[in-house]
């Protein structure tokens, strides 16, 4: 595999939900507003926030749309020091998630939801079979900014209809990378 020169973005905390989970949160009548179109074709930010309570604090977490099959909340290992919890390290949501308090305007609810997101790649099937990539590969992503070199490491593929190639990382590792709007990375085959 060639180098290849990928945008990179970093995903701040957010939450995915449920229809159900959603109109117990907010109410079934409740609607929400599109705030903002994301990189992702048919993904959106919307004007609806989530307040996470841990046992140590409570922080919010922006609704981002479609709809989920399952609620899944995204933070970073800070956010989750912050509120007082463990969350694992991983690509979407199991029965390993963290539990957490979810508040809206009209109700709480529990739910075992919290991960920390693994770094990961976006590419749709044309992307995948141009790269040789397959679901699940790991590759490396090398970042050069104002802050100098960074490697990461297991940068999980995802491959999907709708998606445009962009590396996600949480902010956390955004920051220590010193990522900017505009910054691009280097994929490789891990060694």
């Amino acid at each position: 595999m060639d180098n290849i020169s990928v945008e990179i973005e970093v995903s701040a905390r957010h939450i995915h939900l449920s229809r159900d989970d959603y109109n117990f949160l907010f109410g079934e009548d409740s609607d929400f507003k599109i705030v903002k179109q994301l990189s992702q074709e048919g993904e959106f930010a919307t004007d609806k926030k989530v307040k996470v309570i841990g046992p140590e604090g409570s922080i919010e977490a922006r609704f981002l749309g479609p709809f989920r099959k399952k609620t899944q909340l995204e933070l970073s290992t800070t956010d989750c020091f912050e509120i007082g919890i463990s969350a694992p390290y991983a690509i979407e949501v199991s029965e390993e998630a963290a539990e957490i308090k979810l508040a809206g305007k009209e109700a709480e609810i529990r739910r075992n939801c919290a991960i920390i997101a693994r770094r990961h790649l976006h590419c749709n099937p044309k992307e995948a079979k141009k790269h040789n990539f397959t679901p699940g590969q790991l590759l490396d992503l090398t970042i050069k900014t104002e802050r100098g070199g960074v490697i990461y490491s297991d940068v999980v593929v995802r491959i999907a209809d709708h998606y445009r190639m962009r590396v996600h990382l949480d902010t956390d590792e955004g920051n220590a990378a010193g990522i900017t709007e505009q910054s691009k990375g280097i994929l490789t085959l891990e060694k």
